[in-house]
C-alpha cells in the first residue's frame, strides 16, 4: 500500500507519528497541574485559535455552509472531542507508551469504519489483521480487568478515544481537499474544545491550573506541534493519498511511544502486555502489509467530490 506514496507522503506520516506519540507523555507531565478534560479543552482551544489567526492573516473571512460547519462540528466531537477527551482521561491510568499502542488500534477500527462510510473493500487478508490486532487489544486490557479498577478505566477510556479519532479520521478523509486547511483545521478544534469543556463542567471538575513550567511547557508542546502543526500536515495529507495507506503509517506510532516510556520514564511492562503489545503489532503488520486497490479508491473518492459538490 505505501508503495503509492510519495516521498514526501511518508516522510510526513513518519512525522505525524511522532508527533502522535509525544502526545501521551506530555500529558503526563502536565496531568499533575490541571483536570484532564479541562487540559485537553485547553489544548484544543490554543491549538485552533493558533490555525484560526494564521488562516485569517492568509485568507480573511471563511465562507462555510450550514452542511460545512455540521460536518466540522460532527468532526469536532469525535476527532477532537472523544480523541483528546480519552487520550487525556486515560493517560493518568495508563503509562505513555502502553496508552499509546492502545490509542493506535485506531487504524483498525477507521478500516472497519471506511467500509461503511466510503465502501472500501476489506480484503481477507485485512479482516485477518484486524482481528488479530483486535486480540491484541483485549489482552493489552485484560491486567486486572475488574470493574472499577483505575487501569481498566483508562483501557476504556484510551479506546474510546481511538474510536471517536477513528471516526474523524473517515469524515476528515471525506472533506479533506474541498476546503481551506487552516480554517477547518482551526474551526474544528475550536469545536471539540467547547465539547471538552462542557464536559469539564459536567464532570465537576472544576477550574484549578497550577502553571507551573512543566505544565505550560507540556500545553505548547501538545498545542502548537502535537496538535496544530499535526493536524494541519495531517489533513494535506489526507487530500493527496488513500486513509488506509496514510493510517497504516500510524504503526510507527506504538514503536516510537514505547520507547519514549521507556528512556524518559522507565515504563516497565508485564508479560501479558508485552503479549498484547506484540498481537497488536503483528495484526497492525498485517493490515500495512495487505495490498491496496487503487483503481477503487479512486472511484471512491471522485464519488465523495461529487457529493460534496452536489
Amino acid at each position: 500500500m505505501s508503495l503509492s506514496l510519495s516521498i514526501r507522503s511518508v516522510a510526513g506520516m513518519v512525522l505525524v507519528a511522532f508527533l502522535w506519540a509525544i502526545c501521551f507523555p506530555f500529558i503526563v507531565v502536565g496531568l499533575p497541574d490541571a483536570p484532564p478534560l479541562l487540559f485537553a479543552a485547553l489544548r484544543a482551544l490554543l491549538a485552533g485559535l493558533c490555525l484560526i489567526l494564521i488562516a485569517f492573516t492568509k485568507d480573511g473571512r471563511p465562507s462555510y455552509s450550514l452542511r460545512q460547519l455540521l460536518m466540522l462540528a460532527v468532526i469536532g466531537l469525535s476527532y477532537t472531542g472523544m480523541g483528546l477527551g480519552g487520550m487525556f482521561l486515560g493517560a493518568g491510568k495508563l503509562g505513555p507508551g502502553l496508552a499509546t499502542v492502545l490509542a493506535n488500534a485506531q487504524p483498525l477500527f477507521a478500516a472497519v469504519l471506511s467500509f461503511f462510510i466510503v465502501r472500501e473493500v476489506v480484503t481477507g487478508r485485512v479482516f485477518v489483521g484486524l482481528l488479530i490486532g483486535f486480540i491484541g487489544v483485549v489482552v493489552l486490557a485484560m491486567p486486572e480487568m475488574e470493574f472499577g479498577n483505575a487501569r481498566f478505566s483508562g483501557a476504556v477510556y484510551v479506546l474510546g478515544g481511538a474510536i471517536g479519532t477513528a471516526i474523524g479520521n473517515v469524515l476528515l478523509k471525506y472533506q479533506a481537499g474541498s476546503d481551506d486547511i487552516y480554517w477547518s483545521m482551526g474551526i474544528q478544534l475550536v469545536i471539540g474544545s467547547v465539547f471538552l469543556g462542557i464536559a469539564s463542567v459536567s464532570l465537576g471538575e472544576g477550574f484549578e491550573i497550577d502553571w507551573t513550567w512543566s505544565f505550560t511547557t507540556a500545553m505548547f508542546v501538545l498545542a502548537i506541534p502535537a496538535t496544530a502543526m499535526m493536524v494541519v500536515l495531517w489533513y494535506a495529507l489526507l487530500a493527496s493519498a488513500p486513509l488506509n495507506s496514510l493510517n497504516s503509517f500510524t504503526f510507527l506510532t506504538p514503536v516510537f511511544g514505547l520507547a519514549i516510556g521507556m528512556l524518559l520514564f522507565g515504563e516497565t511492562f508485564t508479560s501479558l502486555e508485552m503479549t498484547g503489545i506484540g498481537i497488536t503489532i503483528v495484526g497492525l503488520v498485517i493490515v500495512v502489509k495487505a495490498p491496496g486497490k487503487t483503481d477503487g479508491g479512486s472511484a471512491v473518492g471522485e464519488e465523495a467530490k461529487v457529493i460534496r459538490s452536489s
